[in-house]
């Protein structure tokens, strides 16, 4: 990383360049340091509102068709994404087309119209994304499992909000919410591949210049998790469906290239102790799997699955009794060099383009707080012991701690305490 620029501007706005010689792409994200977690309870669903309706014009581009019209001349990629504790516009282009995507991304952060006919037309369309969520069984338990989890906490909003909620907002909303979230302290502008820096700086200034000054946000309360168990019923459902859960380290923990093995050891691949347990030798599941889920200040190993009613109590038993004997035993050492096979394997195809390491860049300097070089995240997952492992799992893996939440077919879904004690 001897060629990163890391730089802040007076304002409070953190600037991310990365050259890449090698290429002759280039990706540029605006990252909002403010996503659902961050919205009050009026506002449920109104940092995914903004990222749909700054797309309905701008001050340069008044109409969509304007819009639409220039982001397809630039030839290349622009989109946006609305996450717990993060929104993100960017776009991937061509190196000649670097000016047209930061003015047509600057425009989306800076000038957006919030035309009321135009709204109402996009909140339609919104109101359909969260139906069709709603009717996508693996999203739907996945809410379920937030919203149990983190109960009481901004964590638990969903991304896209309630339709009751996003049924009501127009510009006033949109304007307001805008105003007090898209300001010099609360952006990052990280940008990858055949980029001059200097140059990139001057034509980022207009942009900067147009954003509205003060201090930044101050973060909430911590989010705590809780344990529970929820069976809800879905009657046009084949499946049942399932999300447990255990609380796991935060982005900047000293464990979480640790959690991140343990993950890919339960879950992450076709050798892993759920794939062969649950599918390969009991045939009860399709698929299985883990993964981690952090934040600023918790998190989640989350295991997620699906499969015929009769067999999901017997899935969970098997799992809890999977996880019993990663506590009690630890992992094996074939186990642990394929997760960090895995684990490295993942993290080198991730910085193979200009657009992964825009993303890579950003994550780092808004989760974690620091920026390490391929090598040195590549030194934390070797650092990792089997000892370290062990005391992981013992941590993590505690059912007392567990969250359940279960989606089943007409006849519901009947999990009951006893099959979450190993």
């Amino acid at each position: 990383m001897a060629e990163l620029l890391r730089t802040v501007t007076p304002e409070g706005t953190e600037i991310l360049i990365e050259p890449l010689p090698h290429v002759r792409s280039c990706a540029v994200g605006f990252w909002v340091r403010r996503g659902s977690r961050h919205e009050g309870p009026a506002e449920e669903g109104l940092a995914h509102f903004l990222e749909h309706t700054v797309f309905k014009g701008t001050e340069a581009y008044p109409t969509p068709d304007e819009l639409a019209e220039a982001t397809d001349r630039l030839g290349g990629h622009v989109d946006a994404f609305t996450g717990k504790e993060v929104a993100c516009f960017y776009g991937k282009v061509l190196s000649d087309q670097l000016p047209e995507l930061v003015h047509l991304l600057g425009e989306l952060v800076t000038a957006p119209r919030f035309d009321a006919e135009e709204l109402v037309r996009e909140r339609g369309v919104i109101l359909e994304e969260i139906a069709q969520s709603e009717d996508q069984a693996d999203d739907w338990v996945s809410e379920m499992f937030y919203g149990g989890f983190w109960e009481g906490t901004p964590l638990a909003h969903p991304i896209l909000g309630r339709p009751e909620q996003v049924s009501a907002y127009g510009p006033t909303e949109a304007r307001a919410f805008f105003d007090h979230t898209y300001r010099a302290p609360n952006m990052v502008v990280a940008a990858a591949g055949a980029i001059d820096p200097e140059p990139f700086l001057a034509l980022l200034k207009p942009v900067l210049d147009r954003l509205p000054r003060g201090l930044a946000q101050t973060p909430g309360a911590a989010a705590r998790t809780r344990p529970f168990l929820l069976n809800v019923p879905r009657k046009e459902l084949q499946q049942a469906n399932l999300v447990m859960g255990f609380p796991a380290p935060d982005h900047r923990s000293s464990d979480r290239a640790a959690a991140h093995l343990l993950s890919h050891v339960l879950g992450g691949g076709m050798a892993s102790r759920l794939f062969m347990e649950l599918r390969e030798r009991r045939g009860l599941c399709y698929q299985v799997g883990s993964y981690l889920s952090p934040y600023a200040d918790t998190g989640a190993l989350q295991i997620s699955a699906s499969c015929a009613p009769a067999q999901l109590r017997e899935l969970v038993s098997r799992t809890m009794a999977e996880c019993a004997r990663i506590r009690a035993k630890g992992v094996e050492s074939d186990e642990l060099v394929r997760a960090k096979l895995q684990a490295r394997t993942s993290l080198v195809f991730s910085q193979e383009s200009s657009s992964s390491r825009m993303f890579n860049l950003a994550h780092q300097a808004i989760h974690q707080g620091e920026l390490r070089s391929l090598d040195q995240q590549m030194e934390e997952i070797e650092a990792v012991t089997p000892g370290d492992l062990m005391r992981v799992a013992q941590n993590l893996l505690d059912p007392a701690q567990l969250g359940v939440s279960a989606l089943g077919t007409r006849r519901g879904c009947d999990i009951r305490p006893q099959d979450l004690v190993a």
